[in-house]
């Protein structure tokens, strides 16, 4: 028998990955204000261990996002176990902001842009960090679309928009409040926020508790399909009656 396989190694590293799940449990439990000694050193060690156990919501560089997307890691957003969300992401925006001018954060290959092209938009700019997910859309993309290859945290889009979205990107940022506030700058008046997270996630169920206490929510849903849950949260502020 190895000295890697023996008996304690692996008793040892199942305690390592049980300590290191509630550690993490706990660091998203304490929320993203709140502040405390060894905090930041905590973090550090934390996004380490995300990235080295391949957790799927944390912040990923270029070369990562490119090898995923070029090995075909994403094509299932495309399948119909992730209509339920995008749909209603379609129908917070239409009915809140019918025909609009759309920024979609995190575009990834467009799947959400196929939807927001069914019922019809204004304009659509769509970035994403990868070159390859961006690469893919140059063929398809109308006259009233465009896609950049950036770093959507302090990307700069052309204009302001009616609509912004986040379809499961928030998380993959490493300070997503200051990306949400960033943002906000290139919202139009009256415009709206979408924002659509897995709610099996952590870090996603902490950043969504963050936001909806900082910021307006006009309306939020939590959507099932099959054996996975979404929550979709509208932030803008409420139209006088």
């Amino acid at each position: 028998m190895s000295v890697s396989s023996s008996p304690s190694r692996q008793i040892a590293a199942r305690v390592g990955r049980r300590t290191a799940t509630v550690a993490r449990a706990a660091y998203y439990a304490t929320g993203y204000r709140v502040r405390y000694p060894g905090k930041e050193s905590l973090e550090g060690r934390l996004h380490q261990w995300e990235t080295a156990t391949g957790r799927g919501d944390v912040p990923l560089d270029q070369s990562r996002w490119d090898e995923q997307y070029g090995r075909g890691r994403w094509t299932f957003l495309s399948g119909i176990e992730e209509m339920a969300h995008y749909a209603v992401i379609v129908g917070y925006a239409t009915f809140l902001k019918p025909h609009s001018s759309v920024l979609d954060v995190g575009c990834g290959a467009g799947v959400l842009h196929e939807r927001f092209a069914a019922v019809g938009y204004e304009r659509y700019t769509g970035v994403d960090l990868s070159r390859v997910a961006v690469d893919s859309l140059q063929d398809s993309t109308p006259p009233n679309a465009i896609f950049y290859a950036a770093d959507a945290a302090t990307f700069t889009p052309p204009g302001t928009y009616d609509v912004i979205v986040f379809n499961e990107s928030i998380t993959y940022f490493s300070d997503p409040m200051a990306v949400f506030a960033h943002y906000q700058q290139f919202l139009s008046p009256a415009g709206v926020v979408i924002v659509s997270c897995h709610i099996q996630s952590p870090r996603a169920n902490a950043i969504l508790l963050q936001l909806t206490r900082d910021h307006a929510v006009l309306d939020e849903t939590i959507i099932r399909q099959g054996k996975v849950s979404w929550r979709c949260v509208a932030f803008g502020e409420t139209p006088p009656a």
